[in-house]
């Protein structure tokens, strides 16, 4: 980052899908989701876009380039549900021309989310049904949201914009209701722990199953009425 330069934040827009999932790629290059491809990850982003339950930013350089993204959701516990129903099609379609370019890799991919699996289906055939009815069915007391995604280019990290990122999730969620946020990342990713340790969320739980080819780490921030003061 140049010494001097101005970094601004906006909502993502439907204009920035292409970048955000370029960045996606830089940042994550050996994760899951990365390996099913560019169009996968740009349709799985464009729910942030769509689903009145997501919130979603992006840092720009001076020259509108972005440099970073943060997105998440308000309704953590129908996040996969409402992601394969607002995006089944654009999902499908790039899932199925990842597996015409790579057949055997897309079927191991699949293969290894197949938990995920009675959830696309469940979306499918409830498209037509009313999402208040969806929600409301699925959602009890206050929301608990969650932070899914967020990436800094290599050259704008240690810059403070993945904190200011993270302070406009968290201060959406907390004005949306949500008293508790959480977020996973892979137990070797020490850098992102002491990130967010160092920010005061507190792991809750470890797992082998989120994330490819390595354990994950559940952390939890839990706002305050201080929070919401200050």
């Amino acid at each position: 980052m140049s010494q001097g330069e101005a970094i601004t934040y906006e909502r993502l827009a439907p204009g920035y899908l292409e970048q955000v999932a370029a960045l996606h790629e830089v940042c994550f290059p050996d994760y899951y989701l990365t390996q099913l491809g560019t169009s996968f990850l740009e349709a799985m982003y464009g729910w942030y876009v769509k689903s009145p339950e997501a919130i979603a930013y992006v840092a720009l350089d001076n020259s509108g380039h972005i440099v970073g993204f943060v997105g998440g959701t308000t309704g953590a516990a129908s996040y996969h549900r409402s992601l394969f129903r607002h995006q089944f099609g654009p999902l499908l379609r790039a899932l199925l021309g990842h597996l015409i370019r790579r057949p055997l890799l897309t079927w191991s991919l699949i293969w290894e989310r197949k938990d995920l699996l009675p959830q696309a289906f469940s979306a499918l055939v409830s498209r037509s049904s009313s999402p208040s009815a969806e929600y409301s069915a699925i959602v009890e007391g206050p929301p608990t949201a969650s932070l899914v995604s967020i990436g800094v280019e290599p050259s704008h990290r240690r810059s403070g914009i993945a904190r200011h990122l993270t302070e406009l999730f968290l201060t959406e969620a907390r004005q949306r209701g949500s008293e508790l946020v959480t977020l996973s990342v892979r137990e070797d990713n020490l850098a992102a722990r002491r990130f967010y340790e160092g920010l005061h969320w507190t792991e809750v739980a470890r797992s082998s199953e989120e994330y490819h080819g390595s354990s994950s780490i559940t952390y939890q921030n839990r706002m305050s009425e201080e929070d919401e003061a200050g």
